[in-house]
């Protein structure tokens, strides 16, 4: 079977908590088809598919040189947001405050990935956490992301020190493992 790759921020684990914490109150009243795993909370900043060691390998120097000259920063959980058609989400997400440095952080791993020869998607980044999938409620009623941020929700601050490569294993749970991690200079 062939992995798949993919680069994200690691989350400290209060932050993986806290949501957690808001996803059991949202479960109460809201169903999903599957909600994620509290060790596979985390922000992509870039999905790679399937990957040769060599690819790899080219990949991992290049981000040592690259990325670990950024430097940390700050970024804020604000809200909640869904993909999809707003009565039947496909995916349930928490959202980041907008924060440069993000985006200057992804715009990097983007040039250092095509750099390795991986071909990346041409879609605008849209920084997120993924926290459940394909709504499933039984009832139809209008859900609304803000109004589940009010009752719900709270800023989370934290720090961005390090980010990962992930390879996937969609047998196993969590079924994201990190295989290589860089810190960023604080």
């Amino acid at each position: 079977m062939q992995r798949h790759y993919f680069i994200a921020v690691k989350l400290p684990a209060e932050v993986k908590t806290k949501l957690a914490e808001f996803c059991k109150h949202i479960k109460k009243d809201h169903h999903f088809k599957t909600w994620v795993h509290l060790e596979d909370l985390h922000i992509t900043l870039a999905f790679l598919g399937s990957a040769s060691t060599r690819q790899l390998e080219t990949l991992h120097s290049l981000l040592k040189e690259e990325v670990t000259n950024h430097d940390e920063f700050s970024l804020k959980v604000d809200h909640f947001g869904f993909f999809g058609n707003k009565q039947n989400p496909r995916i349930f997400w928490a959202g980041i405050k907008k924060q440069h440095s993000l985006y200057r952080l992804q715009k990097q791993v983007s040039y250092v990935c095509a750099k390795a020869g991986f071909t990346l998607e041409n879609r605008p980044y849209a920084p997120h956490i993924t926290l459940a999938r394909k709504h499933i409620d039984s009832e139809d009623r209008s859900i609304n992301a803000a109004d589940w941020w009010k009752q719900y929700g709270e800023e989370i601050p934290f720090n961005v020190e390090k980010i990962v490569i992930y390879e996937t294993h969609t047998e196993k749970q969590p079924k994201y493992e990190i295989v290589q991690s860089f810190s960023l200079q604080n």
